[in-house]
């Protein structure tokens, strides 16, 4: 569990430090992928907070994992893991309300022989 935990806050960190960037970027739909969302700006700015969010509520856990602590949390920690996750739904949801829906602009129909250039 700690190696997927450790995987998975690196993965955020290190996407969300290149989406504060601001790149360009078109989110696929999973059932067609003509679909999707176009992250880009500002859009893709949040998405990359919302991840490093995510990576900091991993470092809460790991921290008081580290010290040893058993038993529940207090009340003071509780309230500040649960305002974290509100705003890293938040930040994550604000990104792909931003993002422009549509097509895929670089898609061709599979067979398709022309030249996406």
């Amino acid at each position: 569990m700690r190696t997927f935990v450790a995987f998975t806050m690196t993965l955020c960190l290190l996407g969300g430090a290149w989406l504060l960037r601001g790149p360009e970027f078109f989110w696929p739909d999973r059932l067609d992928p003509s679909e999707g969302v176009f992250l880009g700006g500002l859009s893709s700015q949040l998405l990359g907070a919302g991840l490093l969010t995510i990576a900091g509520l991993g470092a809460m856990v790991v921290g008081r994992a580290a010290r040893g602590v058993h038993g529940a949390p207090t009340r003071a920690w509780q309230v500040r893991y649960f305002l974290l996750i509100l705003i890293a739904l938040g930040l994550v949801s604000a990104a792909f309300s931003l993002g422009e829906r549509g097509p895929n602009p670089d898609w061709r129909a599979p067979g398709s022989s022309a030249d996406p250039t």
